[in-house]
Parts: C-alpha cells; structure tokens; sequence
C-alpha cells in the first residue's frame, strides 16, 4: 500500500508539473501573440522585451496558431478588375469599379458586387459622415462584409419594399450600424402608400421625421437598382397593377429609392413618387457622393439610365455587365449643379 501510495503521490505531482508548465506556455502564448497581433511590435521588439531569442518569438506565434490560441478571419474583398473599371468610366464618363463574378449566376454576381462595394466603404468612408442606405438583394449582401468602419450615422432613404425582414431596409441599416457601433435612423413603415395624404401623416411620426431631416446631410448614400424591362426588381410586384401600368406607360426602364427613370435619364412618375416613403429625386441630386450597385447583362440597360440621369456620382458593377455596357454607344450623365462638393 505504501508503494502504491508513493506512486500515486509522484504521478499527481508529475501532472501537476506537466498542467504548470502548460499554463505557462499558453501564458506565453497569448502574451506573446497580443504583443503582435494587436498591439503591432515587431518580433525583434518582442524578443528585446522578453529576453529571448526572435527565432523564439516565431516559434511560439507558430505554436500559437496551431493550437488555437490565436485565429485568425480574413473577409477577402471581391477581386477588382482594374482594365474594364478604366474602359467603363471612359465609355459612361463616370467613376466606376468592376469586380470579377466567378460563376455569373444571380446569387454569384450579387455577392460579387455587394463584397466589392462594401470594400468601397471599409476603405472611403470617413469618422463622421452620414451614410444614407436603400433596400435590395445587392446592399443585403453588402453588410456582411463590411468590417471596421469609423464612427458615422446610417440613414434608412426609403420604407420597406417587401416583408421580408433579411432584406428589408430597416435590417441592412440595423446590420450596417452595428459594425461601427453607430446610430441607426430607420423608417419602420413601407415605402409604398396608399396617397400623399398617408405619406404625409407618416413623415410627421416622431422616428420617421428624425430620419428625413437627416436627408439633406447624408454626405454618402448607396443604392441598389432595380430594373423594370426586363423586369428584375422587389419594387414592380409590390404594386398596385394600375400604378405599375402607368409607370411602364411612361417608358421607366430602372429604378433607385423610389425614383423612376427612363432610358434617356429623364425622371419620371412624380405622381407615383409622391405615394412613396422615399427620399426624393432632388434630395439624392443634393447628396456629395451617391454610389449605384447594380451586376449581371439583365440590368445593363437599367443601369445606364441611372447613370445618364446624373443621380449618381459612380457605380461598382461587375465584368459581364461592363463587357455589355461597352457594347453600346457611349454616354455622358447630366449635369447635376445641386450636389454639394464632399467636405
């Protein structure tokens, strides 16, 4: 019994060394990686510090790694093809990014623009500017990528299109604010109404007013488009059938936050626009920098119009849409004298 008492003693103590020195290395570990990772010293930094050697310094990072302690998550921005940005920015006279789509589907080219505009953002935006957001399958792609914002305001432009909250308005500036720990300014309300008169009684709602005051200080805002022939847009079956006739009567070939536009840049359907929630034609005229995010051959045309109307100032855009815009003759958008200069 003695014997076996004595041995258990020594295999206790043993994994009692064993468990210390653990906690010592993954001391080391962690101390060593914050040096690193989040506090930028060099290895050479580290190694003076800590008295050892810089090729342990590598050591214990590489061990660190491999058993976990530290991970690390890179959100790769979509590729940016530099030769067709320049080409369509000369052929449309407008600032514009394309991005490479890997397989062409719908849901490939939206996740493609949506990553390359939110790269836009991650690398432009400034600490207080006020970012005003549209709806669309685009921009609800866009939030998840974005990362690391400064500290800004983000402004809901229009009401919500469709009942589903993923890809409602309200969630992508929800989603959007919550990246930079920002204040939010929805509009929790739809964008399409039954009069001027309801639009009218809406603008008064003490959230919604706080939101459209703010409309004449959005220094950025970021619309998707929605293309009405062919027709690929959330807007067009969530109206009413007389509206929707109306508005192809009068030749609306796109769309962007309520606002209509036909293939020779003129904006139309003020009637209509009156019965929405929406940020209005001169307002987004108004805004410094206005971004259109819009991908595929099927929005090609759609897209053009948008950009002849002069209500944005660039477009990101993806490779298939660009080979096809260059197809057509070239544009110039109209001149837009209301745009303040970005401060």
């Amino acid at each position: 019994m003695n014997n076996e008492f004595v041995t258990s003693e020594r295999s206790n103590a043993q994994m009692s060394t064993r468990l210390i020195h653990q906690a010592s290395e993954l001391q080391e570990q962690v101390r060593v990686a914050r040096m690193y990772y989040l506090e930028e010293q060099s290895k050479s930094d580290i190694a003076k510090t800590l008295g050892i050697s810089r090729f342990k310094v590598a050591r214990i990072l590489a061990q660190a790694r491999e058993d976990g302690v530290v991970s690390i998550t890179i959100k790769d921005m979509a590729p940016i093809n530099w030769e067709l940005s320049r080409q369509l920015a000369n052929h449309w006279n407008i600032k514009a990014l394309v991005t490479d789509s890997e397989r062409g589907t719908q849901a490939e080219v939206r996740k493609a623009v949506g990553r390359a505009t939110a790269g836009v953002l991650v690398e432009s935006l400034q600490q207080g500017e006020i970012l005003g957001l549209a709806w669309g399958r685009t921009l609800t792609v866009m939030t998840e990528y974005l990362s690391k914002l400064p500290h800004i305001s983000v402004v809901q432009l229009t009401g919500s299109v469709t009942s589903d909250l993923t890809e409602s308005p309200v969630e992508l500036v929800r989603k959007t604010s919550l990246n930079m720990g920002a204040e939010a300014f929805p509009i929790i309300a739809p964008l399409v109404l039954g009069d001027e008169q309801a639009v009218s009684a809406l603008k008064c709602h003490p959230q919604v007013k706080v939101a459209f005051e703010l409309f004449d200080d959005i220094t950025t805002a970021v619309l998707a488009v929605g293309s009405w022939d062919p027709p690929v847009s959330q807007l067009l079956p969530a109206m009413a059938e007389e509206d929707r006739e109306a508005l192809i009567g009068l030749g609306v070939r796109a769309e962007v936050a309520g606002i209509f536009v036909n293939d020779e840049g003129d904006i139309l359907g003020d009637e209509f626009s009156s019965k929405c929630l929406s940020i209005s034609a001169s307002q987004v005229q108004a805004i410094p920098r206005v971004i259109a995010a819009a991908g595929g051959t099927v929005k090609v045309d759609a897209l053009r119009a948008v950009v002849r109307s002069g209500l944005v100032t660039e477009i990101v855009t993806e490779h298939t849409l660009a080979k096809a815009a260059l197809e057509l003759p070239p544009i110039t958008p109209r001149g837009n004298p209301a745009r303040k200069p970005m401060a």
